[in-house]
């Protein structure tokens, strides 16, 4: 090409790259911190590095806002499953930037984390964009060509929307990219010096630590060096890319205790267990965490389906056209390159294929994130198709179709990648797929917020205090008392409302029917019950069953442990005199661990059309007399306080 082609090409990438730099960092100042689990559990590590001196994480997830899934319990404390090596690393970054501005990652977190992610994302990714674009200038001969693959690198990958969040795949992709570039300077450029063996060595190890399938490239890398400039490879390459592993195992070793990541314990204790009655998140995997595709729905899912490869961002088309057209670049200079791309990508897909644990797509993310780092191989894919086809007038327009969707799935995460892809949003609404965890179903029906009754002997340690505040101000309690058994298999129960007391018996085998209170419910002189009692037992002012909406672990002030609660929740509307409608709620927290088997409950009168809210009575657990084993344990247990 003529020396006025090429300045062309590097003024033009030089404007989109500072335009990029613009756009990307005023989408990282616009994107909200910590929205992910899965950023939240580097940046507690960090946090606890810098502030604590530790890798335990134990103290930072109580704060609001910082609690992460992506945590593992090891010797009766909670570290974060990434590898530490980046957080370590970040850590002396978070600890400059707190030393030179004042600023801390807890008191000012959106500051400090917009520093820090424009430190270790945007200016990496800059660079080895701009070096990606001096490979394309000189490897690719036509100008069309130079100009849509520098356009599709920067703007339409899927790394783009992880720039804004702290990750492992920009640094991977970045630091592959410096190696790459450098790689192919030695072997195809011939420009042998001492200094890029060093570098090379030393920016695919780091990758690698970063994107540990990468070992693989890591290896094909040494072995094309080796072959070639066996000298250097040993002498430069190879020292220089022990010290990044080595970091990674020392750091690994000072964080865990042994050689293996954390998150090589996936599915044994560290991420099975119990803490303070709550199961850990993966004993009981929500949504499209429970990988429960087939091998064939999920290879079509990652390479054309909702999450595919070639569905989301289609411009890598071109990648495999280029790839089956075998006779295009078999004796081009990148020949090993693009065959180490294709078996990169074979084995890397191969691999996760084989994870049937983890068919979970990456959870909630818009890329496959465990093959972004190949990115920059697909991209070189396309250089003989380019070189082929570039000057055709048809093959252009079909690069411009194939580049605008892969732009659309790019930047169509408006601040973050923690969001599912668009295919995915449009399959869902159109009910073609469902992720959703199923609801709970009760045992039974339940037609009143009272879950439970005590049975055998008169229990005096089986009663409950609620209490909520009115909209005025006031307090009112609500007591529940076993008052024992009565004749014929009947119990009587005492209710204290605001200190008025009044009992009832209750037929325990017709309530556990799941009939209505009218069925298993009467005066304690054996009297039907009124049209207000039956309110007050059903919670609204008709009679309707609750429906099942989820479990929950709630945290209280009585004890240690969580409670397990079903909650369920009734409604009905009533005309009012008026003439208008009102809808009257009941939330309930069912529990088998509190007597008479209710934690918690809501009450809420709204409009049922415009959704305006009148009223709100929220009703805890203030006083227990004990509390009862959950699912089969062994022995009740009194409260903390009382």
């Amino acid at each position: 090409m003529s020396t006025s082609s090429q300045s062309n090409f590097r003024l033009f990438t030089l404007i989109m790259l500072t335009t990029f730099l613009g756009v990307i960092t005023a989408r990282l100042v616009a994107t909200a911190p910590l929205k992910s689990a899965n950023d939240r559990s580097r940046w507690c590590t960090v946090y606890s590095i810098v502030e604590k001196n530790t890798y335990q994480i134990d103290e930072i997830r109580k704060q609001s806002g910082w609690d992460t899934i992506d945590l593992v319990k090891h010797n009766d404390h909670f570290y974060s499953t990434k590898p530490p090596l980046l957080p370590r690393i970040v850590a002396e970054i978070y600890r400059a930037v707190k030393t030179v501005t004042g600023l801390t990652l807890l008191k000012n977190t959106e500051a400090v984390t917009r520093i820090i992610l424009f430190i270790i994302n945007i200016v990496p990714m800059t660079i080895a964009l701009w070096m990606m674009f001096g490979l394309i200038q000189r490897h690719c001969e036509n100008a069309f060509g130079q100009y849509f693959l520098a356009a599709a690198i920067t703007w339409a990958t899927l790394l783009v929307p992880f720039l804004t969040v702290f990750n492992n795949h920009t640094i991977g992709a970045s630091f592959l990219i410096y190696s790459l570039v450098l790689g192919i300077s030695i072997l195809v450029e011939e420009k042998v010096s001492g200094w890029r063996f060093a570098v090379c060595g030393l920016t695919a190890a780091f990758a690698v630590c970063n994107e540990l399938p990468a070992a693989a490239y890591g290896l094909i890398l040494f072995f094309l060096l080796v072959r070639k400039y066996p000298s250097q490879t040993w002498s430069l390459f190879v020292p220089a890319a022990l010290v990044p592993i080595g970091l990674f195992m020392l750091t690994n070793y000072h964080a865990t205790g042994g050689w293996k990541p954390f998150y090589m314990y996936y599915g044994t204790e560290k991420y099975r267990f119990i803490h303070e009655g709550k199961p850990s998140y993966w004993m009981d995997p929500q949504g499209i965490d429970q990988a429960k595709e087939s091998p064939l729905t999920y290879f079509m899912h990652c390479t054309i389906g909702h999450h595919g490869i070639l569905s989301l961002t289609p411009v890598f088309v071109l990648t495999v056209l280029s790839w089956l057209s075998v006779a295009l670049w078999w004796k081009n200079s990148l020949r090993n390159i693009h065959i180490a791309g294709m078996m990169l990508t074979a084995i890397v897909l191969g691999f996760y294929m084989t994870k049937t644990d983890n068919y979970n797509y990456g959870g909630v993310s818009v890329a496959l994130r465990w093959m972004l780092w190949l990115i920059p191989f697909w991209i070189l894919a396309v250089l003989p198709l380019m070189n082929r086809f570039g000057m055709n007038q048809f093959f252009r327009g079909l690069c411009v179709v194939l580049l605008l969707p892969s732009l659309f799935s790019a930047w169509y995460p408006a601040d973050a990648p923690w969001t599912q892809p668009w295919i995915f949003q449009v399959m869902e609404s159109k009910g073609w797929i469902d992720y959703s965890t199923p609801r709970p179903k009760f045992d039974r029906k339940y037609y009143s917020w009272i879950g439970e009754l005590p049975t055998g002997e008169l229990d005096e340690d089986y009663w409950a205090e609620f209490s909520t505040v009115t909209t005025d101000g006031a307090t009112q309690t609500l007591r529940l008392e076993d008052a024992g058994p009565a004749d014929d298999g009947w119990r009587a129960v005492r209710v204290v409302l605001n200190g008025e007391a009044t009992e009832y018996l209750v037929y325990r085998p017709t309530m556990l029917k799941g009939l209505p209170p009218a069925d298993y419910i009467k005066a304690r002189d054996g009297g039907a019950l009124t049209e207000e009692q039956l309110k007050f037992f059903y919670g609204v002012p008709k009679r309707r069953a609750y429906a099942s909406s989820r479990v929950r672990y709630i945290d209280n002030i009585l004890k240690t442990d969580a409670i397990k609660s079903h909650i369920g929740y009734t409604y009905v509307d009533v005309e009012q005199p008026e003439g208008e409608l009102q809808r009257f709620q009941r939330d309930v927290w069912f529990s088998s661990e509190v007597p008479f088997g209710v934690f918690q409950w809501e009450d809420r009168v709204s409009d049922p059309k415009s959704k305006a809210q009148f009223s709100r009575a929220a009703w805890s657990l203030d006083k227990v007399g004990k509390f009862l084993p959950r699912d089969g344990e062994a022995d009740s247990q009194p409260a903390d306080e009382e």
